[in-house]
């Protein structure tokens, strides 16, 4: 099994071999090429470090930026995987971050967290979003999957 992750990353899992990767890299698994993009986790708080983090671009298709809302540059994304609850976002952010995208399909992510109110507010929104610019949204519940 290949690991991939950014610098901070392989530092702090000593005994894994975990293959660095930087923004603009690409590798390839398999069936799959992987593109990196971003560097940095978005911020908690200015009390806390902000720390590594990759997002990856799966065989062009399905795009997950990790714990960041970077936006991947010249690439149109067919499904998002948005983050819906977390520590370091506010849902605010994460309308702009999927408009700025424009994917043709999201879906949450970092979700379980949030009450079945919140998840379903933060559904609320990013469905707005992703429907606002022409795309669909699926409200993923555990054990369920999504066809790329």
């Amino acid at each position: 099994m290949r690991i991939f992750g950014p610098a901070g990353v392989a530092a702090a899992a000593t005994g894994y071999p975990v293959e660095i990767v930087h923004e603009g890299d690409t590798a390839t698994v398999g069936d799959f090429t992987l593109r990196f993009f971003g560097s940095t986790h978005a911020v908690i708080h200015s009390s806390i470090p902000v720390i590594d983090n990759v997002g990856v671009l799966v065989n062009d298709r399905l795009y997950y930026a990790g714990d960041s809302f970077t936006v991947p540059t010249g690439v149109e994304v067919d499904t998002l995987a948005v983050p819906a609850g977390a520590p370091w976002l506010k849902i605010s952010e994460v309308i702009d971050y999927v408009l700025a995208v424009k994917p043709s399909r999201t879906f949450p992510t970092h979700e379980m967290l949030l009450s079945r109110a919140g998840k379903d507010l933060s559904n609320l929104r990013i469905a707005a979003a992703t429907e606002q610019a022409g795309g669909e949204f699926f409200a993923l519940e555990p054990n369920e999957s999504l066809d790329l």
